[in-house]
């Protein structure tokens, strides 16, 4: 059957279509649609060189940012962790064209979670860690947390490795009772300023908590300050006015300011307005942090307790036990009057209370 001009006119309608559809740009993508890959840096070293605007770290060296690939991130934390990702990810011990090298060449780490307070990044790792050697320590450092600070929002990154810092130049001590080890910074800190009798067993792994890395013990909370000049780069939290405001204890009658007073056996201490007395006052005087001053510094006391508070007052503890206590700024003593000296006061396993109340 011939064509019809209809037929025909069919044809051609569609003939031009195909032409035209082969010739038109492909749809663009929807709007808003994710993008397939980010980009990110991450920190190799520059031996013995580098940029000269970035500080020195290991042995002369200095870290200099190599640009990688990642997968979209919706949260800073994800975008910081896609990151060490790929960090962790490079097995070769010197990179590319570059030849900058990676200390972590040897390392499988793997991250546990990240977490970002404020603009500190705490990054907690696992699996195993394998260096070549001291020099290669601060480049290990250097190149995680230089990684995780390319991230914007972040100012700063906290590394915890297993519980602890990624190296513990001065050794660790571990506590099976406890299930946890205290590592440097804080030992051999711990056992040179009291050990168990003072702060008890470690209750918790390294942890950050506002910015700085912490470690709870049954009666004190240890905190990192690196940017303090020793001794004050270790200091304790003020676990004795959290646990007094918790304990809606800070409108009570024995925290308020009290006049100055001559008691026999006490001294008034006008900082905080209360009494040191009697037992309390003996325990105060001779205990504190060892800045290798002669006997027992008022400044070494202070370190480990701060000021008086309250004044001594009868409390009943969270045992049900009714006893006389004071509280401190870092701590409240409690008099045991069936437990011979020196065990007679005892410092609350604030720490304790405070890791089980979360």
């Amino acid at each position: 059957m011939r064509p019809t001009h209809h037929h025909r006119a069919l044809h051609l309608a569609v003939l031009v279509l195909s032409l035209l559809w082969g010739i038109m740009p492909a749809a663009p993508s929807p709007v808003g649609a994710a993008a397939a890959t980010e980009q990110a840096t991450v920190a190799l070293v520059a031996l013995g060189d580098g940029d000269r605007s970035s500080a020195p770290l290991g042995c002369g060296d200095r870290l200099a940012m190599v640009s990688v690939t990642i997968a979209p991130a919706a949260t800073t934390e994800a975008r910081i962790a896609a990151t060490l990702t790929q960090l962790f990810a490079i097995k070769d011990q010197f990179h590319g064209q570059s030849g900058l090298y990676n200390a972590l060449y040897q390392s499988d780490l793997v991250i546990d979670r990240v977490e970002l307070q404020g603009k500190t990044a705490a990054i907690f790792l696992s699996g195993s860690l394998r260096v070549g050697g001291i020099c290669d320590e601060p480049r290990v450092v250097g190149q995680i947390q230089q990684t995780a600070v390319q991230v914007p929002g972040v100012g700063e990154a906290v590394v915890i490795y297993r519980g602890g810092p990624l190296f513990s130049l001065a050794g660790s001590r571990a506590f099976p009772v406890t299930g946890h080890a205290i590592s440097a910074p804080f030992y051999p800190y711990w056992e040179r300023n009291g050990g168990l009798p003072l702060f008890g067993y470690p209750l918790t792994d390294q942890r950050v908590e506002d910015g700085y890395r912490v470690q709870y013990f049954e009666r004190q909370r240890f905190e990192a300050h690196p940017e303090n000049a020793r001794p004050y780069d270790i200091l304790f939290g003020r676990i004795g006015a959290e646990m007094a405001r918790r304990e809606n204890l800070l409108s009570t009658p024995p925290f308020q300011r009290q006049a100055p007073s001559l008691t026999t056996g006490c001294e008034f201490v006008a900082a905080t307005g209360h009494a040191l007395c009697d037992r309390f006052r003996a325990y105060w005087h001779g205990h504190g942090l060892d800045f290798n001053d002669p006997g027992v510094s008022d400044r070494e006391a202070l370190a480990l307790f701060g000021y008086p508070i309250s004044e001594a007052f009868p409390l009943t503890l969270e045992d049900g036990s009714e006893r006389t206590v004071q509280y401190f700024e870092r701590a409240r003593m409690e008099i045991h009057p069936e437990n011979t000296p020196p065990y007679d006061v005892l410092l609350a396993r604030f720490g304790a209370v405070r890791v089980a109340a979360g």
